[in-house]
């Protein structure tokens, strides 16, 4: 049995009617959502983990972090970062760090004065060898332990940025997929998990083994008159340098191919999902398209405030030990100077050699802390 005319026509009245409420009420919250980008950001940072990386960062890193105007990881902080509150910060810790060093060249500079005057009045024989085997013995008593407690601050170093960066990792890997890089960040996630875990164990049981086995054989060449040491020492820090110069260039070449790929891919994705919402969903397709941008341009500012503060974290987690490292090898290259300028040959093998192993100890720690820093930068750059 037919419906009458007018009861189709009040039937369809009806329809038109909860359509309309409908589709103003989708279009005000879509509206609601762009005038509220704030919240929006707000409660994503909360919900993706970023609020708790601060509390990954050892107490030291935290409080270089605020020197440098960053109060946390939420997007516009970096803007407090300025040149002078880098140099600022590089500015204390180089004062902070400099006495030991100081103390440390003075004591030297007093051996190699004192081991030249013996030396000018010696009357020769057994003289010699004791005279040369004290003057290293006390220059070994000196800049020894400094040197090994490097070696230590280096471990304990690549552990917390590792530690950091395995906590780091898997946000921005959430905020790369919800900003709709779902290939991206799926990739960054398991290249930087490998590389965090495998930095970690390659130093604490390749890297520091060697750094003390140099030493101790530095020490000992450094007390036997026929043997050098210098050639093999040598020979350790140019092998040492090349591989980490490639491993890192590898490194980066490939996360930048990568992440190009990736970012191709996502972006095709994102083109087919947006298009699909604004022509297949009807009457509010172009409101929900609209809404979904909104919600991805809020997840793309997010992820770069993000990534640019974990990159200020990174490098005030490594800035003190490189400071160290850097005025420890001032102070050998200035005493193998000395030593060489008064023929303490010895000492001077002997400073040169844990010259050497410093400089090692750098270079791990800037190669580490490139990768961690490129790493980061290129996913945000490359990912929009």
């Amino acid at each position: 049995m037919s419906m009458p005319c007018g009861a189709k026509k009040f039937f369809a009245a009806i329809c038109f009617g909860f359509l309309i409420i409908l589709c103003q009420t989708l279009t005000a919250r879509a509206l609601e959502t762009e005038t509220d980008d704030a919240a929006l950001m707000q409660q994503l940072y909360s919900d993706s983990g970023a609020d708790r990386l601060e509390g990954a960062l050892p107490d030291y890193a935290a409080g270089l972090l605020d020197d440098l105007g960053l109060d946390g990881f939420y997007p516009g902080g970096v803007d407090n970062v300025t040149l002078g509150s880098i140099t600022a910060v590089l500015r204390g810790v180089i004062s902070e760090n400099l006495r030991e060093p100081l103390r440390v060249l003075c004591c030297l500079v007093g051996i190699v004065i004192l081991s030249a005057a013996l030396d000018a009045v010696k009357s020769g024989g057994a003289a010699d060898g004791a005279l040369t085997v004290v003057s290293t013995l006390c220059a070994v008593s000196i800049i020894a332990p400094p040197i090994l407690e490097l070696t230590g601050d280096l471990a304990g170093t690549i552990e917390a940025s590792s530690d950091f960066m395995l906590l780091y990792v898997p946000v921005i890997s959430g905020l790369m997929i919800a900003s709709g890089s779902a290939a991206g960040g799926s990739m960054y996630c398991g290249v930087m998990v490998f590389v965090a875990a495998a930095v970690t164990r390659i130093t604490s049981q390749l890297v520091l083994p060697l750094l003390k086995c140099v030493m101790s054989l530095s020490v000992v060449a450094s007390s036997c008159e026929k043997v050098r040491f210098d050639g093999v020492v040598e020979l350790f820090r140019k092998a040492a340098r090349f591989i980490l110069t490639f491993c890192m260039s590898l490194f980066v070449a490939f996360l930048t191919m990568r992440s190009i790929v990736s970012a191709a891919a996502d972006s095709l994705a994102n083109r087919a999902v947006k298009f699909a919402v604004s022509s297949f969903v009807p009457l509010v397709g172009g409101a929900l398209s609209d809404a979904y941008q909104t919600v991805i341009s809020c997840v793309t500012v997010l992820k770069s405030g993000v990534g640019a503060a974990a990159i200020a974290a990174v490098f005030v987690i490594f800035v003190p030990v490189a400071v160290r490292c850097a005025l420890w090898q001032a102070v050998t290259s200035v005493g193998a100077a000395l030593c060489g300028l008064f023929d303490l040959g010895r000492v001077s093998s002997l400073l040169s050699s844990l010259s050497s192993v410093v400089s090692v100890v750098l270079a791990v720690l800037l190669c580490t802390m490139v990768i961690y820093i490129i790493s980061t930068a290129i996913v945000i750059i490359v990912g929009g």
